[in-house]
């Protein structure tokens, strides 16, 4: 009989064939019923084979080591062939080589081996670029001193961003950290409220801390200080010492760990801050957006799925569309840099831009004019000024159940805030704008406190000074009033001085006249 070899079987074939046999079992499937499963094998290959009726007599007729003679029809299984056993018998092998029946398996393909990934010469060089253009004096002092740290260089050189989801891989940090800057700048091109040095500073530090939270000599692991510290924490103690070493503000020093604890957004991410500052807010989306690029197109790219969709086995739990777009795939470019200005947003009223209060606020019922007073109440000869305008105005009815309301002090301008606008605090630009003690953001139009001589300012650059230059180097003249605009009330006038035997005989100061006579019933001052 001529001998079949493994690697010569196909499907739908009778096959009669001497074989080793190297494995046999006889394992329970899923329905609870018993069959013999037997590995045959020869010097080409090995043969799966399978008998699901009489397994006990037959499996009684063999162990493993023997040669048998197997009979049987090919089908496949999982895309491999499978032999189903109808017949099998032990053989003594008499006049067969027994090196035909020893399968030795090939060697694997040896794998390349991967040099060591050189990915800090370009990113390195771009990186170092992007904190020359730096403003602020302490801003680049703080990041430079982490640059010239040689374990930090040595680290941030070849570090992940992470352990599997995004920028995986050696190098991903300092990747994902000079996408982030450069997206850093994007956005501070289009909103010039934003302070770009402190959007900068953000995209830096925020995942700085990796470098030591993870462990990435073999695998990417996380190393004992960063399940008990983690990366943020470890970041803003990293930048309290370099500050104290730099010479960097408090304050500045402040609002730079801020960016680094509130980078996660929100409290059950991981962020013992949730953003507080716009800079803040803005460096949490842009690192959720560059690290969610990086994962996506990762996932793109593996296999399974179908060729619209990916996988569903996601860290994001669905699938993720990978097909071609219903548009034209062309190069596409974007409008023209003179479209392309940037954003400025003004604080408004509330009300909408026909005037009309906003929806669902409470419509005020008007009231119907005060009928004008046709003849002044007569003012006492002497009496000064002010209280002869005093006692032209109508009282107000008297009521039992109110008592009546006491005399509003007069007003008086601030030098330090110069003269009120009408509209209420702040004038027409909108409340909020002049408060006292007000130490928030610039507004338009807003000069803000005062320095004081033996405390300057920490923070060198302001992040609304762009903002309030363009406004106001856009504004009309303060000099020039706009048309139906109300005059700026005038400032009370002085008091006419009493005549001098009349000061004499009550001895009251010229602003201090006596009342006039009326007794008890008469207004006071």
């Amino acid at each position: 009989m001529e001998k079949t070899w493994v690697k010569d079987v196909k499907e739908g074939e009778r096959v009669k064939a001497l074989f080793a046999v190297s494995r046999k079992a006889v394992p329970t499937a899923k329905s609870g019923k018993s069959y013999l499963s037997v590995t045959l094998v020869d010097r080409t290959g090995e043969l799966e084979a399978r008998a699901f009726d009489r397994v006990e007599e037959i499996a009684a007729l063999f162990e493993e080591k023997d040669l048998v003679e197997a009979e049987g029809l090919v089908g496949t299984f999982q895309g491999k062939p499978q032999l189903r056993i109808e017949s099998i018998a032990r053989s003594d092998g008499a006049g067969a080589d027994p090196a035909d029946f020893v399968w030795i398996p090939p060697p694997e393909p040896k794998k390349p081996e991967r040099p060591a990934p050189d990915v800090s010469a370009a990113p390195w060089a771009e990186l170092v670029a992007l904190v020359e253009a730096i403003t602020d004096p302490h801003v680049k002092a703080l990041v430079k001193a982490f640059l010239e740290d040689d374990d930090v260089a040595a680290r941030l050189r070849r570090a992940p961003a992470a352990k599997s989801v995004h920028h995986a891989y050696p190098g991903g940090l300092l990747e994902h950290t000079v996408s982030c800057i450069k997206l850093s700048h994007r956005v501070a091109d289009h909103y010039p409220q934003l302070d770009r040095d402190l959007l900068v500073a953000g995209a830096f530090f925020h995942d700085l801390g990796k470098i030591r939270e993870l462990v990435y000599d073999r695998s990417v692991e996380y190393g004992d200080e960063g399940r008990l510290v983690g990366h943020l924490v470890m970041a803003a103690q990293w930048i309290h010492d370099k500050a104290r070493r730099t010479g960097v503000p408090r304050e500045l020093e402040h609002h730079v760990v801020h960016l680094v604890l509130a980078h996660h957004g929100r409290l059950e991410f991981g962020s013992p801050k949730v953003p507080a500052t716009l800079e803040a807010l803005v460096t949490h989306f842009i690192d959720d957006l560059d690290s969610r690029m990086n994962s996506w197109v990762g996932l793109m790219g593996r296999d399974g799925g179908s060729r619209r969709w990916t996988d569903a086995a996601n860290v994001y739990g669905h699938p993720i569309w990978r097909g071609q777009l219903p548009t034209a795939q062309v190069e596409k470019k974007g409008p023209p840099p003179e479209l392309m200005t940037p954003v400025i947003y003004v604080p408004r009223d509330a009300a909408t831009p026909s005037g009309e209060p906003r929806r669902g606020a409470a419509a005020k019922k008007p009231r119907p004019p005060r009928p004008a007073r046709t003849e002044p109440r007569p003012a006492e000869p002497g009496a000064p000024a002010a209280e002869a305008a005093a006692a032209s105005r109508p009282e107000p009815a008297a009521s039992p159940d109110r008592p009546a309301r006491p005399e509003r002090p007069e007003r008086v301008d601030r030098p330090d805030r110069g003269p009120r606008a009408p509209g209420g605090p702040g004038g027409p630009r909108g409340p909020g704008d002049r408060k006292p003690r007000y130490m928030g953001p610039r507004l338009p139009g807003d000069k803000g406190p005062a320095a004081r001589a033996d405390k300057p300012r920490s923070l060198t650059h302001n992040p609304f000074a762009a903002l309030a230059a363009r406004v106001e180097g856009s504004a009309e003249p303060p000099a020039e009033a706009a048309p139906g605009a109300p005059p700026e009330e005038p400032a009370a006038p002085s008091p006419a001085p009493a005549p001098a035997t009349q000061a004499t005989e009550t001895g009251a100061a010229p602003a201090e006249a006596a009342p006039p006579p009326g007794g008890e019933g008469s207004a006071p001052n």
